[in-house]
């Protein structure tokens, strides 16, 4: 035990191996400690996705484990209500997570740093580990591989994605494992990591298993054995493989459901046959630090992997000593690979056939691994360059370097200091590999070298990035966290909130309510669906309850408003300096029932239950798109039968005034264009309410923050959310007589007003129907993420009961102990048609495949321990 656990009396790779994990921890550490991330000091790790979507998901993970575990299946806290199983299987399932489980909200940013440090140590663990145990490497070359990997280009650019990190350290454990076993050893060691993969992250895994294809042709060639004995070995991976998929069903199945349910409706979107950039733009990506912001949307795959792999790929396939089959077959798969980063139908192959949203060609860390492993295989103490090869790999060098050097003024991503920099190291390391006498300062100074080039490239690249202050974060985080303890959480009460502010879309699972926003993956077509025809903001991730009228906040539950308190904070992560379109419609009508120094909650009397009782007409509603108020004046009226009156009615403007623009006849659908380029154009509409109900406008798609200026009233419209729907923008109530000003200001030289419409809301009626509708409400007793009870009266002439819960496979309901039928309700939500009279309904979640796929992993795992335990018992059968 003291020789254990006392290092000094640890073997020489065993020390290594610590070395490897330790090295880049120590050095990340260094970094962000003087890039002052917290704990060291008011920066944080969180920027792009990782601080507007991921953060979240990790406070939610934590709530989820430590009181409501059925989150993990349904979560009315993603948008108005989903399936969550999928957004675990793709963001929540590394075991790494669990480190977050004692960390409060508030200090999650510690808990991402802590995160991230301990994913590079493992990648770098994890490579050395494989190559010692390929016994390629040994002692202190273990921990210059380690960094080497660890630091590698797609690692350091992903640093944002922790989601995805895992997969940099199970693909040396997969591969490490497929050589083992294809040796003969416990096919444990391949299924094993693969099934894992599958189940941290199936997306990555995807990739992983195309690689893995392409490295066994690779492997087949090898050794000059018989066609059957390759044969066998295809059968042992198409074995192994099978059964880390069955073993993994458990989570993949379900998701993927979910994913058809969502992805699977943008399958094949934009494919086009050609090269995505000119191919020989990718050479300045094996330069350090060639990433920055402007790569991130859509720039080339980060491949940079240090400048030692380079010629050391060229000594692989240039190399008499090894054999021209497997030296033909590397330059076909790294072929394969390069052309798959560059020609957008294999790209898409690559990422499951959707192009990915930001961060374009995912799969090249299996790239940027297939050089680091070659380079291991073959990389020598004692190996020295001859002439011949070094000359020719200088002259492919040069004219790669004349070609970069030509195109610098068109590469944002690559400078000339970056360029000589690389060129430096490069001709340093190949200067020392042909050295034939070795004195002892040469490994030391090899791999200061390389660890200095990794280091200095992961130092560039993350300079580039902004980051969000960890006292912004935290500002956000803890008024959502004290305005939230002021809502109501009876057990038997459901409700949602929506906001006209948000640190993210991902609010509501940071203060752990029910409510109208999401940001995921795995969204739900329907959801958006919804949204765009009640004219919110959506898009194929998100839904953004941007647009809310008091007809919808009265449909989908929205029990309670979030608003700023004032424009008098406008600090960063406060209400005011996060605000979106604010909600002037419900001035003097919701009341405030708290208020802090920077928010004010409000409440909606008239907001209905989750399920009530509706008329028959509600089972065949009529939509049309982008026309968002009459679709709500469709879907109230049709609850509520015929005969009934819209709540929402055409307004005109009294007057209208161009300046420096043509003065349209007709507002909706006109063109407006700038007369004089040098002076401000600008259309001034005004109209007089005869009422003090609200007014809305709506706003087409056209109609967006980059081309126009909106002030209502002198008050500038701070934040038009990206559109690609006609939205609505609240206009004030309260108004009887007085006159309103509304300005569009031109932000280009045209402006087309699609679908600039005015509407007048009628309060009165909407407050009459919203009480009518709540009579016969679903009353609750049980009140859970994946199980909805209660009691319910219908009558003859409401005879259907109606939730706002979106339709989707799942979900089941029982009246009085029955099974019935689940039909659609105002197109989009789950309802029941019922005879008249009180019932009680229960709607449960099951999620679709989850059973099935316990069982094929059940029935896999049990199959496996069976062969395991035929082999022990008869040591003839091949283990």
């Amino acid at each position: 035990m003291q020789t254990f656990f006392h290092p000094k009396h640890w073997r020489t790779n065993t020390q290594a191996l610590w070395g490897a994990f330790l090295l880049p921890i120590i050095f990340m550490s260094v970094y962000f400690a003087i890039r002052k991330m917290a704990p060291f000091g008011d920066n944080s790790l969180l920027a792009v996705d990782l601080g507007q979507q991921y953060i979240d998901f990790f406070a939610n993970f934590r709530t989820t484990l430590l009181s409501d575990p059925g989150q993990i299946f349904y979560n009315f806290g993603k948008g108005i209500g989903g399936s969550t199983f999928g957004d675990w299987a793709y963001y929540l399932f590394s075991p790494t997570n669990l480190i977050l489980l004692p960390i409060p909200n508030g200090l999650l940013p510690i808990g991402v740093f802590i995160l991230t440090i301990l994913k590079y140590g493992l990648a770098s663990w994890s490579f050395a580990f494989a190559i010692h145990k390929m016994r390629w490497q040994k002692g202190a070359a273990l921990p210059m591989f380690g960094f080497m990997y660890a630091m590698m280009g797609w690692l350091v650019a992903n640093q944002l994605n922790l989601i995805w990190l895992d997969a940099a350290t199970l693909l040396p454990f997969i591969i490490l494992g497929l050589e083992r076993y294809l040796q003969k050893e416990s096919r444990w060691y391949y299924i094993l990591p693969l099934s894992a993969m599958f189940m941290i992250n199936y997306y990555m895994a995807y990739m992983i298993g195309l690689f893995l294809t392409l490295y066994l042709l690779w492997r087949l060639s090898w050794e000059s054995s018989h066609w059957r004995d390759k044969l066998k070995q295809v059968g042992q991976f198409t074995f192994g493989s099978l059964m880390a998929i069955g073993l993994a069903a458990i989570v993949w199945l379900p998701t993927l459901q979910t994913l058809m349910d969502s992805k699977g409706h943008h399958m094949l979107d934009n494919l086009s046959w050609r090269f995505a950039y000119i191919p020989m733009d990718i050479i300045g990506k094996f330069f350090g630090g060639t990433f920055n912001f402007n790569q991130m949307a859509n720039g080339l795959p980060n491949i940079f992997v240090g400048s030692l792999p380079l010629f050391m790929i060229w000594y692989f396939i240039t190399s008499k000593q090894i054999k021209w089959p497997t030296r033909t077959m590397t330059i076909v798969v790294t072929a394969i690979l390069v052309i798959s980063m560059m020609f957008e139908p294999l790209n898409l192959m690559w990422h499951g056939f959707q192009f990915p949203i930001w961060y374009p060609y995912r799969f090249s860390f299996v790239f940027s691994f297939w050089f680091l492993w070659l380079t291991a295989s073959v990389w020598d103490r004692q190996l020295v360059l001859n002439r011949k090869q070094v000359l020719s790999f200088l002259l492919v060098f040069s004219l790669g370097f004349v070609y970069l050097y030509l195109r610098l003024p068109r590469l944002n991503f690559l400078t000339t200091s970056q360029l000589l920099a690389g060129v430096i190291f490069l001709l340093l390391l190949i200067s020392l590999m042909t050295m034939r006498k070795r004195p002892r300062w040469w490994f030391p100074l090899v791999a200061f070298t390389v660890i200095f080039e990794a280091g200095c490239s992961t130092i560039v690249t993350l300079n580039h990035f902004s980051y969000v202050a960890n006292s912004e974060y935290q500002r956000a985080v803890h008024n959502i966290a004290d305005v939230s303890k002021h809502l109501p959480r009876q057990k038997d009460d459901f409700y949602r909130v929506a906001q006209t502010f948000l640190r993210s879309k991902g609010d509501p699972l940071q203060g752990q309510y029910n409510g109208v926003y999401t940001f995921t993956s795995a969204l739900a077509k329907r959801q958006a669906n919804i949204m765009a025809m009640l004219g919110q903001t959506e898009g194929d991730t998100h839904i953004n309850y941007t647009s809310g009228t008091l007809v919808s906040d009265n449909l989908l539950s929205v029990r309670y408003l979030m608003t700023p308190n004032g424009r008098t904070n406008q600090a960063p992560g406060t209400p005011a300096a996060t605000e979106y379109l604010p909600r002037l419609d419900v001035e003097q009508h919701y009341p405030t029932v708290y208020r802090n120094k920077t928010t004010n909650l409000l409440k909606n009397e008239q907001a209905l239950p989750l399920g009530f009782a509706v008329s028959s007409n509600s089972l065949n509603p009529t939509y049309r798109t982008n026309d968002p108020l009459y679709n709500q004046n469709q879907l109230w009226t049709s609850l509520l039968g015929y005969g009934h009156q819209p709540v929402f009615n055409s307004a005109n403007f009294n007057r209208s005034k161009a300046t420096n623009t043509n003065l349209p006849k007709i507002v909706t659908g006109s063109t407006l264009k700038q007369i004089n380029p040098k002076k401000e154009a600008y259309l001034d509409l005004y109209y007089t309410p005869t009422t003090n109900d609200p007014y809305y406008l709506t706003l087409g798609e056209r109609v967006q923050q980059n081309n126009v200026e909106i002030r209502v009233n002198g008050e500038i419209v701070h934040d038009i959310p990206r559109h690609r729907h006609t939205i609505i923008l609240a206009l004030p109530n309260n108004r009887k007589n007085q006159e309103q000003h509304i300005q569009l200001r031109l932000k280009k030289d045209t402006l087309w007003l699609q679908n600039v419409s005015l509407y007048q809301a009628n309060q009165q009626l909407i407050e009459q129907d919203a009480t009518r509708l709540q009579q016969n409400a679903w009353q609750l007793t049980t009140n859970s993420s994946t199980k909805l009870s209660g009691k319910i009266t219908t009558t003859p002439a409401q005879p259907v009961m109606m939730t706002t819960i979106p339709l989707a496979d799942g979900w089941h309901a029982t009246v009085d102990g029955k099974p019935a039928d689940i039909v659609p309700v105002g197109e989009h939500f789950n309802g029941l048609v019922l005879k008249p009279g009180t019932h009680q309904v229960t709607f449960t979640f099951t999620q679709p495949y989850f059973k099935l796929g316990f069982m094929i992993s059940l029935g896999t795992l049990l199959f496996l321990l069976g062969m395991h335990w035929l082999a022990r018992r008869h040591p003839e059968v091949t283990t």
